[in-house]
């Protein structure tokens, strides 16, 4: 028998559509791809749906502050200044944290490699009535810490906010290797790949979406393209060959 979870919408009607609902609920999910692929965007979809539909919601920025990504979510017409009035979205404040960490360890010379040791502390600091969590992005975690080290901290993290039922969003880039990128797959409940690549036969450029991993959930491997628009995320489903065969033996009907 299979099995049935809740889910919680990803803020883009047809990848809701693909993924039986949205994402499984109190499970982490990654989200990786290179710079410009649309990580950030497919979490600013997914934490605007959950917080208009009254769930609590903590954002964690790494790489950009506040104010540059509340900027990148109005260019496509997703205003968060209401939820953060209301509370329904938090938003901490570690790229400044690191910034003044490492302005404190340039004047001390102290190194930065110490920068990420507390990021543990601050997943368990997050407020018990959270429901859903973004962490954009680890990035940092993975830069300044061996793989052994990267494996326990993700684990960790991971482990922690499964034990505060708390549906995640892990964003991730793809380092060189891919060893760091493989243990967060391999660690996470699901993972959405973002890509981008040029059409062979038009030299244009695309951007695709690839789901090789959605536990409880049946997914086709065909990768999807999407665009990124004015209104965001864009999927465009003409890889969905199960689709493409039923609309060619519906035209012979």
């Amino acid at each position: 028998m299979r099995m049935e979870i809740n889910r919680v919408p990803t803020g883009i009607y047809e990848l809701d559509e693909i993924l039986e609902g949205g994402y499984p609920s109190q499970q982490g999910i990654l989200i990786s791809g290179p710079p410009g692929s649309g990580k950030s965007i497919l979490a600013t979809h997914f934490l605007h749906r959950s917080c208009k539909d009254g769930k609590k919601c903590m954002l964690m920025l790494t790489q950009v502050n506040v104010e540059s990504y509340l900027e990148q979510a109005l260019s496509i017409g997703i205003d968060f200044q209401t939820c953060i009035d209301k509370g329904t979205l938090l938003i901490t404040k570690s790229f400044e944290t690191r910034t003044n960490k490492i302005y404190n360890a340039e004047r001390h010379g102290t190194g930065i490699g110490f920068l990420e040791k507390d990021c543990v502390q601050n997943v368990q600091d997050i407020p018990d009535d959270v429901e859903i969590v973004v962490i954009d992005n680890l990035d940092m975690l993975s830069l300044y810490h061996s793989t052994e080290d990267f494996a326990d901290k993700f684990f960790a993290i991971n482990d922690i906010l499964f034990a505060k039922k708390c549906t995640t969003l892990f964003l991730i880039g793809q380092e060189d290797s891919k060893t760091k990128h493989a243990i967060a797959q391999h660690t996470s409940f699901g993972n959405i790949e973002l890509y981008t690549d040029r059409d062979p036969a038009t030299g244009r450029g695309m951007r695709q979406m690839y789901i090789p991993k959605m536990r409880c959930t049946y997914l086709s491997l065909d990768p999807l393209n999407f665009k990124i628009t004015k209104e965001g995320i864009k999927i465009e489903k003409i890889f969905q060959r199960d689709e493409i065969i039923k609309d060619a033996l519906n035209a012979f009907v």
